[in-house]
């Protein structure tokens, strides 16, 4: 696993060409750490990989790059500065670990580093990781895919991945020393080609016959688990449905007899109230009666009284 990229002039020169700026900026590089330094024509001049690098966006007038909302900007100027605390020189295998595994759980939801809008952070982000992600195996690719994901999304987007390729690429270089070396080896190989001839015919003997077996033994011991298992697992389903529905019916059931059972109340009642509602209009009744003949007697003794 490569070391990841210090910040210098090459990125600087390549973000002045994705930008559309023309050529005229002089860099250099301070001290042993190498930090990229901006000279101007009209001020002093400017030091550090995030600050030119800003200076040159609001020169290009792309001020979108760094962020179109206050969390936005915040967010990208995050990131800047993990590109250049983090991500910068580092060699230690552990390290690049770390990273690759941080960031891939924080792109797991996002498309780009400040979410969904493409900036800055991508840009110098995507120069730092170049080297690295370029030289990982397929394996730790899948291992990182949101990573991979993200830095192909980024080497795709108009303009990046070629300007960076043509600058900071130096494959052509490595493959003509690779060819000699090819060249130099097939001269000088004699019994060193048929050593390793016999050794890669006894590895392949030694897979067939003992590594494949095992493999094969294995793994179809492993599925028949796992299957053993998805079956215990859909039986367990089945049953809880099934328990679920049994529920759901018996409360159903409990319900309507409930209903049923009210509405049968309800009848009772209303029927006991039109009993007794009939028996107090009966008294009523009677009583009035009862009332007029006493009211006839009494009129009957007035009339009495009132001839003498």
């Amino acid at each position: 696993m490569a070391a990841a990229a210090g910040p210098g002039p090459e990125e600087l020169i390549s973000l002045e060409k994705l930008l559309g700026l023309k050529k005229g900026n002089k860099y250099g590089a301070l001290e042993e750490r190498k930090i990229p330094v901006l000279q101007t024509n009209s001020g002093p001049s400017l030091t550090g990989l995030t600050t030119i690098a800003t200076h040159l966006v609001k020169q290009a007038k792309k001020e979108q790059l760094l962020g179109s909302t206050a969390e936005e900007k915040a967010i990208v100027q995050q990131w800047l500065e993990y590109r250049v605390t983090q991500i910068a020189g580092h060699s230690n295998k552990e390290d690049i670990r770390i990273i690759l595994k941080d960031l891939n759980l924080y792109l797991e939801d996002k498309v780009y580093l400040a979410r969904n809008n493409f900036t800055l952070a991508d840009i110098l982000m995507y120069y730092g990781l170049h080297h690295i992600i370029a030289e990982l195996t397929v394996q730790e690719k899948e291992k990182y895919l949101n990573v991979s994901r993200w830095f192909n999304h980024i080497q795709h987007y108009p303009d990046i991945g070629e300007i960076h390729s043509r600058l900071l690429d130096h494959r052509p270089v490595i493959q003509g020393e690779i060819r000699y070396f090819i060249k130099e080896f097939e001269e000088k190989r004699g019994l060193r080609e048929v050593r390793v001839l016999e050794n890669l015919n006894s590895m392949i003997y030694e897979t067939n016959d003992q590594t494949l077996p095992k493999c094969e033994q294995v793994m179809h011991g492993d599925l028949n688990e796992v299957l053993k298992r998805l079956q215990a697992a859909n039986h367990r389903i089945l049953t809880l449905q099934q328990r679920e529905q049994e529920e759901r019916k018996l409360q159903s059931d409990t319900l309507m007899a409930g209903e049923k059972q009210r509405l049968a109340h309800w009848e009772v009642f209303m029927k006991d109230q039109y009993n007794k509602r009939a028996e107090v209009d009966e008294e009523h009744r009677k009583a009035m009666e009862r009332l007029k003949e006493q009211y006839a007697e009494m009129k009957k003794d007035l009339a009495k009284y009132s001839s003498f």
